[in-house]
C-alpha cells in the first residue's frame, strides 16, 4: 500500500513538473523550437530586406535616446533584439523594447520597436507621442500646441518652451498630420537623435517606413535657425 502511494506522489509531481514546464514554454516562445525557428525567418528575411543586421552587442540604445531609454528603468535586460546598419546612407539602428504602462497597479509591459538615427544638429528635446497610447502617461505632463487636430492626436513634451515653439512652428504640425507614415508613432528629438517608436516587435512593425519618416523629418527642420539654449 505504502509503495501504491508513493507510487502516485511521484507521478502526481511529474505531472506538475511537466505542467510548469509546458506553461513556461506558452509564456516564453522563444523556449518554443518551432517557434524560434519561424521568428529566426522573419528576421533574416527583414535583414535582407533592408540591408541591416541582428547584433547581439549593446548598442547604447538607453544612452543614444536617453529620453526613451529612462523608460526602461536601467534595466538593458528590456532591449530585446537590435539592428544595425545603413538607411538612405545614415547609419541607423533599430530596436525591440519592451516598455511598462503608466498603470502601476498591475505593472503592465508592452513590447515597442524604435528606429533611430542620428540628428542633424544638437539641442533641446522634444517628444511628441500618440494621444490614445497610455505608456507615454510615465512622462511629465504634456502642454498644448494650439492647434485642435494635432493637440486631439498628440501629446508634445518638452523642456524648452521656445525651441518647441519654434519646432513646431516650422510646418512639423502640417507636416505629421499629412504624413500617413506618422500615425500611431511617438517621435522623440533627442539631444543628439531622433526616434521613432510603434508598438509591436521588430519583425512586425514598418521599419524602412519609420527610417524613411525620421529622415525626411531631419531635412524638413531649419536646424539652424532653432533656439539652441
Amino acid at each position: 500500500m505504502t509503495a501504491v502511494v508513493l507510487l502516485l506522489v511521484v507521478l502526481v509531481v511529474l505531472g506538475v513538473g511537466v505542467a510548469v514546464g509546458l506553461s513556461r514554454r506558452k509564456r516564453n516562445p522563444m523556449l518554443n523550437q518551432q517557434y524560434a525557428s519561424e521568428w529566426e525567418q522573419r528576421m533574416r528575411a527583414v535583414e535582407a530586406a533592408l540591408g541591416w543586421r541582428f547584433v547581439a552587442e549593446d548598442q547604447g540604445f538607453q544612452e543614444r535616446v536617453p529620453r526613451i531609454g529612462r523608460m526602461l528603468e536601467a534595466d538593458r535586460s528590456r532591449v530585446k533584439f537590435q539592428l544595425v546598419g545603413h538607411w538612405r546612407g545614415v547609419p541607423v539602428l533599430a530596436v525591440e523594447v519592451v516598455l511598462r504602462t503608466d498603470n502601476v497597479v498591475t505593472h503592465e509591459y508592452r513590447t515597442y520597436s524604435a528606429v533611430v538615427v542620428p540628428r542633424p544638429v544638437p539641442g533641446p528635446w522634444v517628444l511628441i507621442s500618440p494621444r490614445d497610447d497610455s505608456v507615454w502617461g510615465l512622462f511629465e505632463q504634456f502642454v498644448q500646441t494650439g492647434d485642435p487636430a494635432f493637440d486631439q492626436r498628440y501629446e508634445v513634451r518638452r523642456k524648452n518652451p521656445a525651441f518647441a515653439t519654434a519646432l513646431l512652428a516650422s510646418g512639423l504640425v502640417p507636416a505629421l498630420l499629412a504624413d500617413p507614415r506618422a500615425a500611431g508613432v511617438a517621435i522623440a528629438f533627442d539631444e543628439h537623435a531622433l526616434a521613432a517608436v510603434v508598438p509591436g516587435g521588430l519583425v512586425q512593425a514598418p521599419l524602412g517606413h519609420l527610417a524613411d519618416l525620421l529622415l525626411d523629418l531631419g531635412t524638413r527642420v531649419p536646424w539652424q535657425a532653432l533656439p539652441r539654449g
